[in-house]
């Protein structure tokens, strides 16, 4: 069955009937007894959630297995009734269970109507070698470079599942803006005294485990248990350890550094180097601004909210 619905196409009260691509699914207990599904569908205008809470013959077991049977990075036949919840339109799905039996089979020409990416991977890739390329120390140069290079894929994964640029391509978007916004701190006051050069190189790699963290399934990106077990942090510094001996010792545990504590507070290690500050404070603001923006999107002028979904923050459209 060909996709003739989109996202966007979507409001309060339609009947939804169209192919989706399944991003996540997570099996979760209903007020009262018994079981449902939530997950995340997408195409190429957006995501939506989506509930799956099967007919009322249907135990908690069925639904249960159903959940463990149904495959992220694969797209299905979406069958049920679009509904706004909590100020979100959602897809509800009782009758149309039946539907997810099997995932569709997809042409490669197609794959592109079900990726939601609002990012431009390639300009994102391009922008990000360029500032790399003003690294006046060639040996931290080289090190962003190889680093990069390596981790694999990093211009195409998400930065996180649920959060943040939490899309194709958004791992190297955020890394961009974090770059982008601790080179405008340091730029704005010479005083600081702030090293250009490993600021550069810190905020470039702050996220490289990230890049670790996740592997393609079917046409999405799926976490891997590193994501939850250890951490992008703890991987991102094991990462770098290939890269010692291209770097003096005080380069490299600046470095090391600027990428384990750029959590601040919330992290094990507090920055203790102007550089790393300047990298705390712009990968929060790139973090904050884009969930803040997730959230408000999908409010109506003069419309608010006590907690976004991302953001957790008061949020209110103008």
């Amino acid at each position: 069955m060909p996709k003739t619905q989109t996202i966007t196409d979507i409001s309060d009260g339609c009947e939804v009937d169209s192919l989706f691509l399944l991003e996540s699914i997570d099996i979760r207990k209903k007020k009262q007894d018994g079981k449902y599904l939530f997950a995340t569908l997408a195409d190429r205008t957006g995501r939506i959630s989506c509930k799956i809470w099967g007919l009322p013959t249907q135990s908690g077991d069925e639904i249960e297995a159903l959940g463990r049977s149904l495959r992220p990075g694969d797209v299905y036949q979406i069958r049920g009734f679009a509904k706004v919840f909590n100020g979100e339109c959602e897809i509800n799905i009782n009758d149309g269970i039946a539907d997810l039996a099997a995932p569709a089979a997809i042409q490669a020409s197609e794959r592109g109507e079900f990726v939601y990416s609002p990012v431009d991977i390639r300009e994102t890739a391009i922008a990000i070698q360029n500032l790399a390329g003003t690294i006046r120390n060639g040996q931290l140069k080289l090190v962003v470079s190889l680093a990069l290079m390596d981790a694999g894929g990093f211009y195409e994964k998400p930065a996180a599942k649920k959060r943040h640029h939490n899309y194709r391509g958004g791992l190297a978007e955020h890394t961009l803006e974090t770059a982008t916004i601790a080179v405008a701190m340091a730029e704005a006051q010479k005083s600081y005294g702030i090293d250009r050069d490993i600021l550069i190189a810190g905020a470039l790699l702050h996220d490289i485990g990230k890049a670790l963290c996740f592997e393609e399934k079917g046409i999405g990106y799926a976490a891997r248990p590193e994501y939850d077990l250890i951490g992008h942090i703890p991987l991102g510094i094991t990462f770098l350890t290939r890269f010692k001996d291209y770097l003096d010792d005080t380069t490299y545990l600046h470095l090391l550094h600027i990428v384990q504590s750029h959590h601040g507070e919330y992290g094990e290690v507090m920055p203790r180097t102007a550089e790393a500050w300047a990298v705390h404070l712009a990968d929060l603001a790139s973090a904050t601004l884009r969930e803040i923006s997730d959230d408000i999107a999908p409010l109506e002028p003069g419309e608010g909210k006590w907690k976004g979904e991302k953001s957790g923050k008061a949020v209110y459209r103008i």
